[in-house]
């Protein structure tokens, strides 16, 4: 719990300094994150064995070569400060949930038994849109066990109405009655 605090203040930290280059900023927390995920760098980093400075200055050579702007390199060089490393990815997460928030979008996950054509991902956008009053960003998964229908799953809420759940619950229905 005290670890979300800290990822939501650190995630609400940069997203202030970040004014009107939010999307860039994301971005480029993001590309960061992407080779952060290399097991022997998250040892490196997390490590107190290896001293501070040494490990700032990692930080601050990969942003360069990834080309990351002041701001991004110095709020990766706090976290390496501060050991908060371990929590970027939920920093992250948090920070795009506030850009999506400033931008008046919602995710929505999509789970389908066939992949939707454009037409229907049009439509059920603009479906899960009017139901949240935001622009929704759906993020398709195809999965062929729910046999029909859909689940989407959008702001902590899930709205099942697959045929694998409709028949489950006629089965439980039915064995209540025998």
């Amino acid at each position: 719990m005290i670890e979300g605090k800290l990822s939501r203040r650190y995630a609400r930290a940069i997203f202030e300094l970040a004014a009107d280059r939010e999307e860039a900023v994301g971005a480029e927390v993001d590309s960061f994150l992407g080779i952060y995920a290399d097991p022997d760098l998250k040892k490196v980093l997390g490590n107190p064995a290896f001293e501070q400075d040494q490990r700032r200055q990692i930080v601050v050579e990969l942003a360069g070569r990834l080309g990351l702007s002041d701001l991004t390199t110095n709020f990766l060089s706090l976290l390496v400060t501060r050991d908060r490393m371990d929590g970027l990815p939920s920093i992250a997460r948090h920070y795009h949930r506030l850009l999506d928030d400033s931008r008046g979008r919602v995710n929505a996950k999509v789970v389908v038994s066939q992949a939707l054509g454009e037409d229907r991902r049009t439509s059920l956008a603009e479906v899960v849109g009017e139901m949240t009053g935001k622009t929704a960003i759906l993020t398709e998964e195809v999965e062929p066990a729910i046999i029909g229908g859909i689940i989407v799953e959008v702001g902590g809420k899930v709205y099942d109405g697959s045929v694998r759940t409709q028949l489950q619950s006629l089965r439980k229905s039915i064995e209540r009655t025998y």
